[in-house]
């Protein structure tokens, strides 16, 4: 299921409604009607130094595409306009990749300006996208007016199925996951099987053991005491093993 994502900066007053009625690209040339930073903040990114950002939250994971982007339209503040930008996104507002560095076109200042293309972000898969301002047309503040995005939400499923391990049938869910994940094991065999948690950095953040009987299926619940972010869990059975990518996700 395709959509387009519409994300304005700030409310359009009343008075331009009415042209948006016939060229609903056009922007306004306020600079209020759009987002300002004056003064650079921590980011949201712990890679990013203090800066000046903006963060969105989508409510859902979405595979992100073509984005077009409206700069700063007053004409008297064209220079606060993001110019060189790093776009990160990420699925638990925690830990974030980049999508890498774009430029944003200066706006015209004119009451007919409809923005332009911005980067495409080729079915990155994300709920939190962040846009930080590397610099802007010379002036003193940082302003964006308007962005959009296509996005395409990702359907999680309920169930995820992984690769029979020897005489065990394993399956988690959901994923990603927001207080806790459920490990199924039906085994067909008796024995010990292991499970390691490991976060993004390769660090072990859990191991432990399960005992298995065979005909007797266990559910195991994982991740409550861990901080959101992506991990890998590791699962151990007669010597052999199998790995999934998890991921925690930020409470909303």
């Amino acid at each position: 299921m395709k959509k387009l994502i519409f994300l304005f900066v700030a409310f359009v007053l009343f008075q331009h409604v009415t042209n948006a009625q016939c060229f609903p690209n056009r922007h306004s040339t306020n600079f209020f009607d759009g987002w300002i930073s004056c003064e650079a903040a921590p980011s949201p990114n712990p890679l990013r130094p203090v800066s000046h950002f903006i963060m969105y939250d989508f409510g859902k994971i979405y595979k992100l595409g073509q984005m077009e982007i409206w700069n700063t339209n007053d004409p008297a503040h064209l220079d606060w306009g993001m110019r060189d930008v790093a776009i990160d996104y990420s699925i638990d507002g925690q830990t974030w990749t980049e999508a890498g560095t774009y430029t944003f076109q200066q706006a015209s200042g004119l009451s007919t300006y409809e923005g332009g293309p911005g980067p495409d972000l080729a079915g990155v898969e994300g709920r939190y996208l962040l846009i930080t301002a590397i610099n802007n047309y010379g002036g003193s503040c940082y302003g964006l007016s308007e962005f959009r995005v296509n996005g395409e939400e990702v359907v999680v499923t309920d169930v995820d199925e992984l690769a029979k391990l020897d005489c065990v049938n394993i399956s988690v869910y959901p994923n990603p996951f927001a207080e806790k994940m459920n490990l199924v094991l039906a085994p067909g065999c008796s024995g010990d099987l292991h499970y390691t948690l490991y976060d993004a950095l390769g660090h072990r953040v859990k191991a432990e053991k399960a005992s298995l009987i065979s005909g007797q299926e266990k559910e195991i619940e994982i991740g409550r005491d861990i901080p959101a972010g992506s991990y890998m869990l590791n699962i151990e059975f007669g010597g052999k093993s199998v790995n999934k990518s998890i991921v925690k996700m930020g409470k909303t």
